[in-house]
């Protein structure tokens, strides 16, 4: 029984033998992939701060021409409103007023031609 158990350890120290020889590769390129992530990560560690400066001025950028467009809209419907108190309605009085005389004038001339 005794060299049951030796072989069986035997076999088992072959298979972690042949294991390990197989997972070599794969831990070799595991510590290169780690390496260029750390790289990568470095590399953003030094960027990051300016990326971020940057989209901060961008979003500030962003904000300060919205609030400009929103002032310069309400500018434009002040303007319409203006326009139209100051000049629709008096146009369309003066237009009322123009229909009245023609209208008058219609009559006055459609009259004597009649007789």
């Amino acid at each position: 029984m005794t060299g049951l158990w030796e072989i069986a350890f035997v076999i088992f120290l072959l298979s972690l033998t042949v294991l390990v020889y197989l997972l070599i590769p794969t831990i070799s390129e595991f510590r290169r992939t780690l390496k260029r992530v750390n790289r990568a990560l470095a590399i953003l560690n030094d960027d990051l701060p300016d990326i971020l400066r940057n989209v901060n001025d961008i979003s500030e950028t962003v904000n300060s021409a919205s609030r400009k467009l929103e002032a310069s809209v309400k500018d434009v419907v002040e303007l319409e409103h203006l326009l139209s108190k100051e000049i629709k309605q008096p146009l369309q009085n003066i237009a009322q007023t123009i229909a009245t005389i023609l209208q008058l004038f219609n009559k006055v001339f459609h009259r004597k031609s009649s007789k």
